[in-house]
């Protein structure tokens, strides 16, 4: 029988993630993210597995090439080593606030979903299969800057992520003119009714990828900083 001088249980916790486990599972989401890098250069260096105009054509065209393998392998690898990430970040309670989890969510998602739902080979969503694909492209195109952005800025007056902070807004902040060339016509198209011409749109697209990249590179340094 339970009296007064019992001693309250002590509820039992679940022991944290190992420091050495954390970064163990860093690294190899980095080298995901570092072999998915590396299939893209092949892409776009080798004229037989990705046989199109990288400076008009899309990323995504490159699922029509016979190089489709290495596009498909790069997003999930992309997309996994996101993931890791942002558990990470997550657990370390560096990533909070519902707008920058939903974020980074998005970006996870998104890029599978890219790498699994082909994109219509003629460039206009006419399936559903390629409506899917174009929506998971712009949700994955804009959801990591909006994370680093929210991110960085959580921790701008928090001296030990100081810097990661500043990178990550910097980041964020040099994606943004390259979503342009694809908002600006799309909504000259739905407000008033007309096409208008997009110039460069493949190497603007690979500009903003790379920014994003290396986007997340930071944030997987800033994990890798937490996990100490």
């Amino acid at each position: 029988m339970a009296t007064e001088l019992t001693p309250a249980p002590v509820p039992v916790l679940a022991p944290a993630p190992s420091a050495k486990g954390t970064k163990r599972a860093l690294g190899a989401a980095v080298v995901a993210v570092l072999v998915a890098t590396a299939f893209l250069v092949v892409l776009h260096v080798d004229r037989y597995w990705g046989p199109i105009d990288p400076v008009s054509a899309m990323l995504s065209d490159y699922a029509w090439t016979p190089g489709w393998w290495m596009w498909a392998a790069a997003m999930l690898l992309t997309s996994a080593g996101s993931v890791v990430v942002a558990v990470v970040l997550r657990r370390r309670e560096v990533l909070y606030g519902a707008l920058t989890v939903v974020a980074m969510a998005a970006w996870c998602t998104g890029l599978a979903t890219v790498a699994l739902f082909t994109k219509d080979p003629q460039g206009n969503a006419v399936t559903l299969i390629g409506k899917v694909h174009l929506g998971a492209t712009g949700i994955s195109c804009v959801s990591l800057p909006l994370a680093g952005w929210l991110l960085g800025w959580a921790h701008r007056n928090t001296p030990r992520w100081r810097g990661y902070a500043r990178w990550s807004r910097i980041l964020a902040v040099a994606a943004v003119p390259f979503f342009l060339p694809f908002l600006i016509p799309f909504a000259a198209n739905v407000a008033f009714g007309q096409h208008l011409p997009t110039v460069a749109t493949g190497l603007v697209e690979r500009l903003m990828a790379v920014l994003e990249l290396v986007e997340l590179l930071v944030l997987a340094g800033w994990a890798w900083r937490a996990a100490e």
